[in-house]
């Protein structure tokens, strides 16, 4: 088994605090196995191809937007400017403002599961939050 693989770089931050730590996902969710599509008269890759059923026709990737769907086929579009702006305004710190049991949490709130480790010159700092969080 390979070792889990980091999927963000971030700090956890309180009062004037900051431990850089990295993100690791909970569950694995590939296969171990993973299969092409062949085309089985000859062998060869298959290619997908985006198909506009509007219009019954393939279109180039050139040609396409990023929509949200925020209703039934009702969609918000985005521009790739728009896009950048919230890449660029995500935040990759966790501030820790508050403490509270498992149980005061609606599960609803619980989408994936990650769990966190320290990063490079993190490990004492890190361990010692862990401590206080046991105590």
């Amino acid at each position: 088994m390979a070792a889990p693989r980091s999927i963000a770089s971030m700090t956890i931050s309180f009062g004037l605090v900051s431990i850089p730590c990295r993100m690791f996902s909970a569950t694995e969710s590939k296969s171990a196995v993973s299969f092409n599509m062949l085309h089985k008269d000859c062998g060869a890759r298959v290619r997908q191809q985006l198909y506009c059923p509007a219009h019954q026709a393939v279109i180039e990737r050139s040609d396409t937007v990023k929509g949200y769907e925020f209703e039934k086929d009702k969609y918000v579009v985005f521009e790739p400017s728009e896009l950048e702006a919230f890449e660029a305004t995500a935040s990759h710190s966790i501030d820790i403002v508050a403490f509270l049991p498992a149980d005061a949490i609606d599960p609803i709130y619980f989408d994936k599961a990650y769990y966190l480790g320290p990063d490079k010159r993190g490990a004492k700092p890190y361990q010692l939050l862990a401590q206080a969080m046991t105590h």
